[in-house]
């Protein structure tokens, strides 16, 4: 019999808050002007992923109280946040330290060791209908679950090792690289475990019923909405949308995608250039795909600026206001001198 373990609940909870107290030691040199988009950059991780590791744990010793799960898969539950916690956290207080570290490079990093782990307890894991590939045919039949779990083991294994090797792309490469191994990951095992509970009913061997209770079914529908939202959401949100500039008579509007609209009032405007090949360097803030880069970036060339701009081009307007700098970049060089041109004149003309 499973039962929670109060004493390792607590200290994971713990370890997952434990960033909160570094963070708030740097709270001076946290990215973001105001107390509130402070408050989101160091408790929104913390606290997501201690919600989300009581969920885990709750959902898990609610519906394995008789199954016996092994040790090491229960262990996986309790530690796998926290460390995703530290990791995501730590990058975070590098970025308000100064420290010259690729924050979008985490992402495939995390993702590379999350899977790595996992992929090698999956074998482990006993049939049930919270920790591992919770799909109605492995549910319903253990040779499915095993074989499945097997399968997938070696692959998210392997796919855990791209992940890592997806951190020394270039940006647009390594975003495109992220994308086709999480896909695969997610798709393979389905497809595998659909596939052999085919054969496994054409040649007899089948034994067990699919939907066996309401949460079966409610297991999966969850399961597979949250599989066609990513595949088909995830794409959608990288290679997808806009920056707009609109140059008005006494200010210019920025409206773009997947980010806050700015809007500049040409008095703010100390001086206006046009520059090329100048590195983007690190986001301490912000959104970025392959198509956009969006938000609070520092780099040798500006230290800390804000930048609107479309991954394909080389060349930008940088504008020195007041307060800071701000980096533009439409669809193409073409576009972008003509929005320095229109700027300019408007500006200083």
């Amino acid at each position: 019999m499973n039962r929670l373990d109060k004493k390792k609940a607590a200290i994971s909870s713990l370890v997952i808050l434990l960033p909160v107290l570094a963070e708030l030691a740097l709270w001076e040199k946290l990215p973001g002007t105001g107390t509130g988009e402070k408050l989101a950059f160091f408790l929104g991780m913390p606290v997501t992923m201690l919600v989300t590791h009581w969920l885990c744990l709750w959902l898990t010793f609610r519906t394995n109280r008789e199954n016996g799960q092994s040790k090491k898969a229960l262990g996986l539950l309790y530690w796998l946040l926290p460390g995703i916690s530290l990791l995501f956290s730590a990058g975070g207080c590098a970025v308000a330290l100064g420290v010259k570290l690729g924050w979008e490079r985490l992402v495939p990093a995390g993702l590379g060791l999350m899977f790595l782990v996992i992929g090698n307890y999956m074998p482990k894991m006993k049939q049930n209908p919270t920790l591992g590939i919770r799909l109605p045919w492995t549910l319903a039949n253990e040779e499915n679950w095993d074989r499945t779990h097997r399968m997938g083991g070696r692959l998210w294994v392997a796919g855990g090792f791209a992940l890592l090797l997806c951190c020394f792309l270039p940006g647009p490469a390594m975003v495109t690289g992220m994308l086709v191994a999480i896909v695969v990951l997610a798709v393979v095992p389905c497809v595998y475990s659909w596939r052999l509970y085919r054969r496994q009913v054409r040649d007899g061997s089948w034994s067990g019923s699919l939907f066996r209770s309401k949460a079966d079914r409610v297991v999966t529908v969850v399961v597979i909405a949250i599989l066609a939202v990513a595949l088909v959401g995830t794409p959608v949100l990288l290679f997808t949308g806009d920056v707009r500039f609109t140059v008005g008579e006494n200010d210019l509007n920025i409206e773009a995608s997947y980010w806050p609209d700015a809007e500049i009032d040409y008095t703010e405007v100390e001086s206006i250039e046009y520059a090329e090949n100048i590195p983007a360097g690190s986001r301490t803030n912000g959104f970025g795909s392959p198509r956009l880069s969006l938000g609070a970036f520092r780099n040798s060339e500006f230290g800390d600026y804000t930048r609107y701009a479309y991954t394909g081009c080389d060349s930008c307007v940088v504008l020195r206001m007041n307060d800071g700098i701000l980096v533009l970049s439409d669809r193409d060089e073409a576009s972008t001198r003509a929005l320095y041109e229109a700027l300019n004149e408007r500006i200083f003309g």
